[in-house]
């Protein structure tokens, strides 16, 4: 069975389309939902990619990457740029799972050097640990991957 549709004189794929409404899908989550959660002693944060610390206004730009490249297939003038859409998905995507990593082994530096600094208890000090929204991120990373390999080969 045949997933390609043609509607007019323009060409849709099917299963290119649910892949890539997919990582838009999955890109939109990763900004919206909490990805850090940080526990001190009497309270608990979490940060979320827009958070200043994290990635700033420039996590949008993961989801507008995704939905260029979901638009590459719907609109005929925009395929000769999937490519480019799939690297600039990408590179977001990469930015911000280093940015997380960096956050989450920095407050663990910090957690060091406090308790080389004073004789605190390790429970006291703050935890930081990755909460249900980093989840579609690595999935966005992955599936980035994934695309950038399948579009620079045809």
């Amino acid at each position: 069975m045949s997933r390609v549709r043609r509607i007019g004189t323009t060409r849709l794929d099917l299963n290119e389309i649910m892949k890539r409404g997919a990582l838009a899908v999955l890109s939109v989550l990763a900004v919206l939902l909490p990805i850090l959660k940080i526990s001190f002693p009497g309270e608990t944060n979490e940060l979320v990619l827009r958070d200043i610390q994290l990635l700033g206004g420039a996590a949008y730009l993961l989801p507008a990457a995704f939905l260029c490249g979901l638009a590459t297939v719907i609109v005929h003038g925009m395929r000769v740029h999937a490519r480019f859409a799939d690297i600039a998905g990408l590179i977001i995507a990469f930015a911000a799972v280093s940015r997380a990593i960096y956050s989450l082994g920095s407050s663990v530096g910090d957690d060091a050097a406090a308790v080389d600094a004073s004789p605190q208890r390790l429970d006291q000090l703050a935890q930081v640990s990755l909460s249900y929204g980093s989840l579609p991120l690595l999935l966005v990373l992955l599936g980035a991957l994934w695309q950038l390999r399948k579009s620079w080969r045809s």
